[in-house]
């Protein structure tokens, strides 16, 4: 996919892995709406940017839950720049505690985003089809005890993922569907989550062993999986480099 004029929208945007993958895009030529409801740090991101990408950038405050939100976040991005080419269902978060609101968010925020997708850039639509990427997690491979529901939102990422990635959606809607599933990242997310799980103590020991990856190297993949014009790829993305999982 030559990404130069082209047009994504970003959930969770403004910060970790989002902004990484807002960055990377904006790098490669395309223009991009950050789609987030942290609008202070939304803006302060912006205001970072090099005046040429600053005419690149739009934000909208948009609750990924909420399919309203979502849908005008689409029909924003629309009115500016005239059409979607990539949507990476990014938005997401860890908290067994409130395990409703993360189900909502992880999983249901995805399905809202594939369908938005699906009706605003289907190329026999209005669209021209294009490319979903949702960023997943290597919990949706493994079992993770300290985050089982997490791990449950994320393993339903990679159901949606294969199944909407097939000939049968491609061929009616010209839009092809992956996931990037990073292990532990260098985030704000990361050192959270031992407030966010069932078991602090053992969350901070399982911190203060594992090797993590930089939000940068998440994005790469992202850019990689593009280039690569698969169709319902999972790729694997940790301390071990990058791999597609086969299922």
């Amino acid at each position: 996919m030559d990404l130069n004029d082209k047009i994504a929208i970003v959930t969770g945007g403004a910060q970790g892995v989002g902004k990484a993958i807002t960055l990377a895009l904006l790098n490669k030529g395309m223009k991009v709406c950050i789609c987030d409801i942290n609008q202070d740090l939304a803006h302060q991101f912006i205001e970072t940017l090099p005046d040429a990408q600053k005419n690149n950038i739009i934000f909208t405050k948009c609750d990924v839950s909420l399919f309203s939100e979502f849908k005008t976040a689409f029909e924003k991005v629309q009115s500016a720049f005239g059409k979607i080419d990539l949507l990476v269902n990014n938005a997401g978060l860890v908290d067994e505690h409130d395990w409703k609101r993360m189900i909502d968010v992880n999983f249901i925020g995805v399905i809202h985003g594939i369908k938005l997708a699906f009706h605003y850039m289907n190329k026999n639509g209005d669209g021209h089809g294009g490319f979903v990427i949702n960023i997943g997690s290597n919990a949706g491979f493994d079992p993770f005890e300290l985050g089982p529901v997490y791990a449950g939102s994320k393993h339903g990422v990679n159901g949606l993922t294969k199944s909407y990635g097939t000939e049968f959606h491609w061929e009616r809607t010209g839009i092809k569907v992956n996931a990037v599933c990073p292990g532990p990242v260098d985030t704000a997310l990361f050192y959270s989550f031992p407030d966010m799980c069932l078991d602090k103590g053992v969350a901070e020991r399982h911190n203060n062993s594992v090797k993590f990856i930089q939000p940068e190297e998440v994005a790469d993949a992202v850019l990689f999986v593009l280039g690569e014009n698969r169709n319902g790829a999972l790729l694997r993305v940790d301390c071990n480099g990058r791999r597609y999982v086969e299922s």
